[in-house]
């Protein structure tokens, strides 16, 4: 059975520790494996951040975790625009916890559009900041369209990223569909 199923089981069961410890032997047996590390970043915020239920006795050893993976993969694959753009949006909520701020988290999002320019993951980028200063521009309702339909380019690159790839999938689907104007819907 592939890692990832085996954590995707653990994460859904919510045996955090095992799934925690099950993380770190696979980042130990393949250090080099940047969506080892991604997903680890992003199982420890998920605990700490958004899991209501589990027990908070632990979370000093959680957030010492967290912050070792983040740093020990920044430094690994920041050059990577994969890494930059799912490890970004990961820490638009566990910036406290890897000592970063919003800055940060931006500069690494852009970078991952500067580095792929046409990766339709990394464009939402492009698309939030056009939201913002014009949200009837029609640019917006073909991004939400790309992002909505299935199969998608969106939906292909975030598919084998586990909890992280589900999570985000979701999150851009409610942020695109305020983006299609009455006629396309």
């Amino acid at each position: 059975m592939n890692w990832k199923n085996i954590l995707r089981k653990l994460e859904r069961g919510k045996q955090w520790d095992d799934a925690i410890e099950f993380m770190e032997q696979i980042i130990a047996e393949n250090p080099d494996d940047m969506d080892a590390y991604m997903l680890m970043n992003y199982l420890l915020m998920n605990l700490l951040i958004e899991e209501r239920y589990h027990d908070t006795s632990k979370d000093p050893h959680y957030r010492c975790l967290s912050y070792k993976y983040f740093k020990e993969s920044y430094a690994k694959f920041s050059h990577n625009a994969e890494y930059l753009y799912l490890t970004g949006r990961t820490a638009v909520m566990a910036e406290m916890l890897w000592g970063i701020d919003v800055k940060d988290y931006e500069q690494m999002l852009e970078k991952a559009m500067q580095l792929e320019p046409n990766n339709w993951v990394y464009k939402e980028t492009y698309y939030w900041k056009l939201s913002e200063e014009n949200p009837q521009d029609p640019e917006l309702d073909e991004y939400a369209k790309i992002v909505l339909t299935e199969p998608s380019p969106v939906t292909e690159q975030l598919k084998d990223k586990g909890a992280l790839g589900e999570y985000l999938l979701m999150m851009k689907r409610e942020w695109v569909k305020p983006c299609l104007h009455e006629t396309c819907k």
